[in-house]
């Protein structure tokens, strides 16, 4: 037995071991030098050719964990793939952007497979939301991203104006990410094994894209867009092709203000003829104000565009060209699942010559999506024409960062994301502060009177009971008498301070939708009338 045991002792010691290297270098981002820590399968050192898949795992402020790094080891030793441990992870200030420059000095001092395909990131905790939060924010640069109880929501952006950020709003923007999100207990070899897979059939580059920022300057997908913005904000691009794109700079995503005193400067890619001279249209989607100008490509075949942060189409070319900019929901405040929903969805023709009539069909990757017609009749519409065309769809099921709603002709695909949201009980137990300063709040919630109720002209918070206190609630509602694009954020969490439009009439009944932690109600809110 002794000898038996000896054996397998040996057999064991003999088993091939994981390269393990702490590596350092000067970054020019973070302004000093920086660690990570490479762990490099056992053939590295046999093969001066061999090329390895990388993925990057961020850590944050946590006590060394010995048991996850001989994971990182173990795996790494049965796997060909290269493991780069960095952190502490920031979501904000520099480190988001230290990432690029990680990549570059890791594909110049390893053997790696230098591409998109091959490069995956993952974390747990603050490092899990970085991971998806990064991939969010460099698709262009990952496939594929995974967390282990990553936290849901976090500050993120520059240092001196960060801004709360849901890993749920990022969704549209990770469409060309593979994501994998585990409980924080789950197997680190499955999540691994995942990355593997998505190496073995890496995603191909988009067609189109949509991207949000909350940094003011970056790159994504060869485009660069700088802006003079100076505040808490997201510069949001949709559906972006060589055929156009739509831009706004929003407060918060997906809903918030609009900020037309930024100004953007959008340049694209070598997409087009160099000193070739293209039409632009430009659609202002507050007002419907359309301008068309004659623009050249520069000598290298780019585009640049000058904007402001106000919601805007832009159509690229001579050809009709397809836009849908939003949606109304008919006969309700929200989209709720198990419920049919009625849109009222806006085309825009911001091409240069007449679109054909043709025959829309919907479509929708949402799982469990159903419409209750195959299709729609869009109607020729003339350069800088809209107009809107009614569809109704159920769900099943809650998709709070959206279902996508397609709208398909031929190669032709545009597409919306609608949040739907939980069936919520009626719920009549709450306190409207409009101007109240209400424990636990250190400022008044709301600008009103303070009379306890929501009247023209004031902005609120509704409190809800939670826990033994009362709590500040997120939101929803698409009554046209509310304002409710303000939204701030109080310990860490979501409170919205809508406001009654001047116009609306007392006596006039809100439909809204609270939500509390991961508990929806449905509120009816009286407008009151205003006392001095």
């Amino acid at each position: 037995m002794r000898f038996l045991l000896i054996l397998i002792a040996a057999a064991a010691a003999a088993q091939p071991k994981a390269i393990v290297e702490e590596q350092t270098h000067r970054s020019l981002v973070m302004g000093g030098a920086r660690a990570y820590r490479v762990y490099l399968p056992p053939a590295y050192r046999e093969s001066r050719t061999a090329r390895y898949p990388v993925i990057y795992w961020f850590h944050g402020y946590e006590a060394e964990n010995e048991a996850r790094d001989a994971g990182f080891a173990a795996y790494v030793a049965a796997h060909p793939v290269i493991l780069v441990d960095s952190g502490p992870a920031d979501t904000t200030g520099r480190f988001p952007l230290y990432f690029p420059e990680l990549i570059e000095q890791v594909d110049q001092t390893l053997r790696t497979l230098p591409d998109r395909g091959h490069r995956a990131v993952t974390g747990s905790a603050a490092g899990g939301f970085l991971a998806i939060w990064q991939a969010a924010k460099c698709p262009d640069l990952i496939a594929s991203a995974s967390s282990f109880g990553a936290l849901p929501e976090a500050p993120a952006g520059p240092r001196d104006f960060d801004v709360d950020t849901a890993l749920a709003d990022l969704y549209p923007t990770l469409d060309p990410v593979r994501i994998r999100q585990v409980a924080a207990a789950s197997s680190l070899a499955e999540i691994l094994d995942f990355h593997l897979d998505a190496f073995a059939h890496p995603p191909d580059k988009p067609a189109s894209f949509s991207h949000a920022d909350p940094y003011p300057n970056f790159g994504i997908w060869d485009w660069e867009i700088v802006s003079d913005r100076r505040r808490p904000a997201f510069t949001v691009l949709e559906n972006v092709s060589a055929a156009g794109f739509r831009s706004t700079v929003r407060e918060w995503i997906p809903d918030g203000a609009a900020l037309p005193e930024i100004k953007l400067s959008i340049t694209s890619p070598r997409l087009y003829t160099p000193a070739a001279a293209y039409p632009v249209t430009y659609i202002r989607l507050r007002d419907g104000k359309v301008r068309r100008v004659t623009q050249r490509a520069d000598a290298r075949g780019r585009l640049s565009f000058e904007l402001d942060g106000d919601a805007c189409e832009v159509g690229i070319g001579e050809p009709a060209r397809l836009a849908l900019s939003g949606y109304e929901i008919a006969g309700a405040s929200w989209a709720a699942a198990g419920q049919p929903v009625l849109l009222r969805l806006k085309f825009w023709n911001k091409g240069a010559t007449r679109s054909a009539t043709t025959l829309l069909k919907w479509e929708s990757p949402t799982p469990g999506v159903k419409f209750n017609t195959p299709s729609a009749r869009l109607n020729s519409l003339a350069p800088g024409e809209s107009t809107t065309l009614p569809v109704t769809f159920t769900i099943d099921h809650p998709a709070i960062s959206g279902a996508r709603i397609v709208a398909a002709d031929g190669e032709i695909r545009v597409s919306i994301d609608v949040p739907v949201y939980p069936a919520a009980p009626a719920f009549a137990d709450y306190q409207i502060a409009d101007g109240l300063t209400v424990a636990p709040y250190p400022h008044p919630l709301g600008d009103g009177n303070g009379d306890g109720h929501a009247a023209p002209g004031e902005s609120f918070a509704i409190l809800l009971p939670d826990a033994g206190a009362r709590r500040a609630a997120e939101l929803f509602t698409n009554d046209p008498c509310v304002d409710n694009t303000l939204r701030i954020s109080e310990a860490g969490t979501r409170v919205s301070l809508p406001a009654i439009r001047p116009t609306c009439e007392p006596g006039h009944r809100i439909q809204m939708l609270a939500r509390i932690g991961l508990n929806y109600f449905a509120l009816e809110i009286p407008v009151w009338y205003r006392n001095p």
